[in-house]
């Protein structure tokens, strides 16, 4: 059965992004782990286990096997500390953040970082809940082992990344994007610097550094990049005038193509008000024919790639490269 060329390339899309942004978000996990290690379990009072909701059938497994219990038990003042491990624990007792929610509380800003604090009272009672879980999973399995609740927990893990998925698509999309244009300068070795997010500045480096916490770069000429939003990427001259505006647009679904467009043509408003010699692009997987009907009414646009090509095609994407290289009088 044949299959249609747009909806294939729909699906190429689709899998491209699902493939890095599972793989991106598998790093977190590590990062966890990494942390959770560094703690030193002595420092912390376990003699009142039951207390915290252990058992004592489950933390003599974990004795016995010597295991440090901060790497299986959730203790308090750990979290108090540092709210974000609350992540490691819940993943460890193989609840979602739903479930947590509803037998406690919410904990999704706890565990992103938007809220710092948990106050003493609430980490007890969430360590309770949480030991208690996680008890129950060692108590039940006489071959316990830190390896097993570690497969668990990224199975659990897994299922969560795989629920967000669908409301990421659009981030994951610019993500790449961004990281294809810093790779292919990075490579052509034209970087000069690069400025996080927390303002340190990074001489030219061989390793693409985590694309979320670049801020922007400049290359050898003097022109910089920025990644931020309206527009997602902004192509500066030496003098700090805008020069290049590229607005990225992930989503499949037809029936939003205009609607995206109507996003995207904001922020293509706001920077021809800046400069009016400003080159607009747009990078979107779905250009439906009522899209191009209006962008060639608005004559805002001034250049448009198929994000899909780009995302797997090697020539369209060398294309959309040798572009910008080239709006960087490179």
């Amino acid at each position: 059965m044949s299959v249609d060329p747009e909806q294939r390339e729909a699906e190429e899309l689709q899998y491209s992004l699902r493939s890095t942004f599972f793989y991106r978000r598998q790093r977190e996990f590590k990062k966890l782990l990494a942390k959770i290690c560094e703690i030193d379990s002595a420092k912390y009072d376990w003699s009142s286990s039951e207390s915290l909701g252990i058992s004592q059938t489950s933390l003599s497994h974990v004795k016995n096997k010597s295991i440090p219990y901060s790497q299986v038990f959730c203790h308090p003042e750990v979290i108090s500390t540092s709210p974000q491990l609350i992540a490691y624990y819940r993943l460890i007792a193989l609840l979602p953040q739903k479930g947590l929610q509803r037998l406690v509380f919410g904990v999704k800003a706890l565990e992103e970082g938007s809220i710092r604090t948990i106050s003493k009272d609430r980490s007890l009672r969430l360590a309770k809940i949480l030991n208690a879980y996680i008890s129950s999973i060692i108590d039940g399995d006489p071959k316990f082992s830190l390896e097993g609740i570690h497969f668990g927990a990224l199975m659990n893990f897994g299922t969560q990344i795989n629920g967000s998925w669908r409301n990421e698509i659009g981030k994951e999309g610019t993500r790449r994007v961004k990281e294809f244009i810093l790779t292919h300068f990075i490579e052509k070795n034209l970087v000069k610097e690069i400025i996080t997010k927390d303002e340190t500045i990074s001489p030219p480096v061989k390793i693409v550094p985590p694309i979320d916490t670049v801020q922007t770069f400049t290359v050898k000429n003097g022109y910089k990049i920025a990644f931020s939003s309206e527009p997602d990427i902004s192509i500066v001259s030496p003098s700090g005038s805008l020069e290049g505006a590229v607005e990225i647009k992930a989503g499949i679904d037809p029936a939003g193509a205009l609607e995206r467009y109507g996003a995207a043509k904001k922020s293509f408003d706001k920077a021809l008000r800046e400069n009016k010699a400003c080159t607009t692009v747009y990078l979107a997987s779905c250009i439906t024919e009522g899209v191009k009907e209006v962008m060639v009414d608005d004559r805002l646009v001034k250049q448009d790639f198929n994000l899909t090509k780009i995302f797997v095609g090697e020539s369209a994407r060398n294309e959309f490269l040798q572009y910008v290289q080239w709006l960087m009088h490179l």
